[in-house]
This record gives C-alpha cells, sequence and structure tokens, in this order.
C-alpha cells in the first residue's frame, strides 16, 4: 500500500532534483529558481489529483481490510449460533427410566423364595429380616427396586409407577424407605413362624417392637434397619 505522504512515481525537477515525498517537493518548488514559474497551477492540479488517486486507494484497501474481519466475525457467530442450537443428547443412565419388567417398590415378587429357605432365615432370629430383605431384592431380579445411590447421603431411591405404564426412581429418605422394608418383611416373617416351631424368632420380634416403643432407646431396632442397610448398599 503507497505511504500518504508519496507520490506514486518520483517528481523531477528541472533543475535535476528527484523526490516521491509531497513536503520535499513542496518546499523544493518554492526553493527553486527553475521551477517556481514553470506550469505551477498545474504541477499543484497535477499533485492534487493524485494525492487523490492515493487517498482513494488506501481507503478502498481499508474498506476490503474491515470487509473481511465482518465476514470473519459472522463466521464466528455463526459457528456460535450452530452450537447452541445442536439437538440435546439425552444418556438413559438409568437414574431416572426403569425397565418395565422390574416391580413397584412394595410388590415384590416372591415366587422364587422356598419354604425351605424361609425356615432356615427363622432359625436365624438376629438376622432373618436382613436376610429376607437379600433374599427377596437381591437374588430375584425383578425385584431390584430399591438402592441408595449415595452412601454420603440419607437418600434411597425405590421403584413407583410414572405416566401409563412408565415407570421411574424416585428419591425417599433414607429412615422411611428402611422403616418400610422392616416392617413389611418382618410381617412376612411372622406370618410364616409357628409357637411350636419358631419360638426364638417371635422372641426376638418382641423385642424389637419393645425396642421401637423405646425400651433401649431404640438401639435394637436400629442394628435391625443398619442391617438392611447393608443388604442395599452391598
Amino acid at each position: 500500500m503507497p505511504k500518504s505522504n508519496t507520490y506514486k512515481t518520483p517528481k523531477v525537477c528541472q533543475c535535476g532534483y528527484t523526490t516521491s515525498n509531497y513536503g520535499n517537493w513542496s518546499v523544493h518548488r518554492r526553493l527553486c529558481g527553475e521551477n517556481v514559474n514553470v506550469n505551477s497551477k498545474d504541477d499543484l492540479l497535477a499533485e492534487l489529483k493524485e494525492q487523490l488517486s492515493v487517498k482513494d486507494e488506501q481507503l478502498s484497501a481499508k474498506d476490503e481490510h474491515y470487509q473481511k474481519e465482518l465476514a470473519a466475525k459472522d463466521r464466528q457467530i455463526e459457528e456460535l449460533i450452530k452450537a447452541t442450537k445442536k439437538p440435546r443428547t439425552v444418556t438413559n443412565n438409568n437414574r431416572y427410566v426403569v425397565e418395565q419388567q422390574i416391580n413397584v417398590f412394595g410388590k415384590e415378587s416372591l415366587a422364587h423364595i422356598t419354604p425351605e429357605q424361609i425356615q432356615g432365615l427363622l432359625a436365624d432370629p438376629e438376622n432373618a429380616v436382613a436376610r429376607f430383605v437379600k433374599l427377596k431384592h437381591r437374588k430375584e431380579p425383578s425385584n431390584s427396586n430399591v438402592r441408595c445411590p449415595n452412601v454420603n447421603r440419607a437418600i434411597y431411591q425405590v421403584v413407583v409407577g410414572g405416566e401409563g405404564d412408565e415407570k421411574e426412581w424416585e428419591n425417599r429418605a433414607k429412615g422411611e424407605v428402611l422403616e418400610k422394608l422392616y416392617d413389611d418383611n418382618s410381617c412376612l416373617l411372622e406370618c410364616e413362624a409357628t409357637e411350636e416351631d419358631h419360638t426364638p424368632f417371635l422372641d426376638h420380634q418382641d423385642k424389637i417392637k419393645a425396642s421401637i416403643e423405646g425400651s433401649d432407646g431404640g438401639r435394637k431396632y436400629k442394628q435391625q434397619l443398619d442391617k438392611i442397610h447393608n443388604v442395599i448398599v452391598t
């Protein structure tokens, strides 16, 4: 790009002086006697025309440069718009969506549990309820409807019915779920127990009920809930 203070072609004086600089040529014309009265108006007009021509070229070059910058900015804006309009990818990590064969919490299948297994549980009063929870929820895939997503938080998730035939995971308080697991499963075992054959189990259940009422500050009952919790998180 031509410099703003230079001519396209050098100026040559009759005295032999040559320059491309506007200022130098203007000073020389005033001082050089051979050039003072020779076509001074014509020379001045030519100089002005040439200066205007140079200015036009500079403006055109600047305009082209700015147009390129604007085009680059437009492309960047278009890319940003496209990025924000990309379709959202939904990842099914089984956090909320539940397979249809999973039973709703509280409506588990017991078909896989045999009478012999029940008798074995009743013979172990301290661990009977926790072992029954494990047998029911961990040994049958369709009953995998309760879980602890974060052991550092007092939150459990259970499978509940959703819209239509859909099922979903629902957050519930850890204590609420553990208490329901104990109540439901201890009741089922008590229904299978008899005074003649399972007195130790029934006596143990009476102690847990007394603990719930506060006889030992709830210690024995809490131990039962902790056993069930260990089954869920392992």
